[in-house]
């Protein structure tokens, strides 16, 4: 495989869901039949990991770009079935050097046909950095003014840097016009099309809780369908969803009360 599609999931503001919408999506692919590598690039604040579990790993993404490691030292293949490079979060690790980031990337894409980047947050030079050694971009926003805002900035960077964007991605959506942005607002704000719409779901508190995905963890949530859908598209697939779930949803729940 040399055609991997290198794809940067970014936000222009932190707590948006970037990294859970990046391990979800990469693990629906991977249920596409699809090979897929997600890679931790938030330097600072790394939760690639704690979304899988809790992993560590020894070797990290900073070895690798210190010239301390080969990039196969780092990436290692996960129990739900992706590979994986993470990031370290001990606090006295300076912020690496991005020189041999795309280097990193292309090795992953040798044996994968979707490389995820979760990228920080932010518009600063190591976010430029990083962008810049993606192939195409995914923009997390949520329904409100200032996260739209932000995803709108980082979509003008990527037009000046002349990385396509595939579309944006309105996470945590509660379906209220009086409280919050709808679709065609931030398609306005953001001057991109959206992509899917994720709907809030307080399943995704308990899945991390328990370090398992939300795809994995509650299949037939509405956010994990959501998450399904956006793969399927991503791959040029019409999804289905299946059926009766929503009376499955509601018959685990009731389950799930009753055995409180």
């Amino acid at each position: 495989m040399n055609d991997a599609r290198i794809i940067g999931v970014v936000s222009g503001k932190g707590g948006v869901g970037k990294t859970s919408v990046t391990v979800n999506v990469g693990l629906a692919l991977k249920e596409l039949g699809k090979e897929v590598t997600l890679v931790d690039t938030d330097f600072d604040a790394s939760n690639l990991g704690v979304h899988l579990g809790q992993y560590d790993h020894p070797v990290k993404i900073h070895d690798v770009l210190g010239a301390e490691a080969e990039p196969e030292d780092a990436i290692f293949r996960h129990s739900t079935g992706v590979k994986a490079v993470v990031a370290s979060n001990e606090i006295n690790r300076v912020e690496p050097d991005t020189e041999l980031l795309r280097y990193l990337l292309e090795t992953a894409g040798q044996e994968s046909d979707y490389v995820l980047v979760d990228c920080p947050p932010g518009i600063d030079t190591t976010v430029e950095e990083i962008i810049d050694a993606c192939d195409e971009l995914l923009i997390v926003t949520t329904p409100t003014k200032t996260a739209a805002t932000n995803a709108a900035q980082i979509i003008e960077k990527a037009k000046r840097m002349h990385v396509p964007v595939l579309g944006t991605v309105v996470n945590m959506s509660e379906n209220d016009p009086g409280r919050e942005l709808v679709e065609n607002e931030v398609q306005v704000m953001t001057e991109s099309d959206v992509v899917a719409e994720i709907p809030h779901d307080d399943k995704m508190k308990e899945a991390l809780f328990h370090g398992t995905p939300l795809v994995h963890h509650e299949p037939l949530s509405e956010a994990s369908l959501k998450m399904k859908e956006l793969a399927h598209s991503l791959e040029g697939l019409q999804y289905s969803k299946p059926s009766f779930a929503k009376f499955k949803r509601k018959l685990g729940n009731l389950k799930e009360a009753v055995s409180r």
